[in-house]
């Protein structure tokens, strides 16, 4: 199984980019959140991809099991 977490940081200015993570599983976005309007921050909006972590584990885990390998690869979207 092919994991990449593209990430990016809040530089905590308040002017800066926000911060965010997105995961893609074997080419496909499978989780992302970001900073966004703080009326936005709840599981039914912004981090509404929260509830996909059991689901994600039990594919990790599935995996394993059938003897894949685990890749991860870590992606600063701000280094691009």
């Amino acid at each position: 199984m092919k994991v990449d977490f593209y990430y990016r940081e809040d530089d905590g200015s308040g002017w800066g980019p926000e911060g965010a993570i997105r995961i893609l599983a074997d080419g496909k976005t499978v989780f992302s959140v970001s900073d966004g309007e703080p009326e936005d921050a709840n599981l039914s909006r912004d981090f509404s991809d929260c509830w996909e972590v059991p689901n994600l584990m039990k594919k990790a885990y599935e995996a394993g099991k059938r003897g894949e390998e685990f890749e991860l690869n870590e992606i600063n979207m701000e280094d691009d």
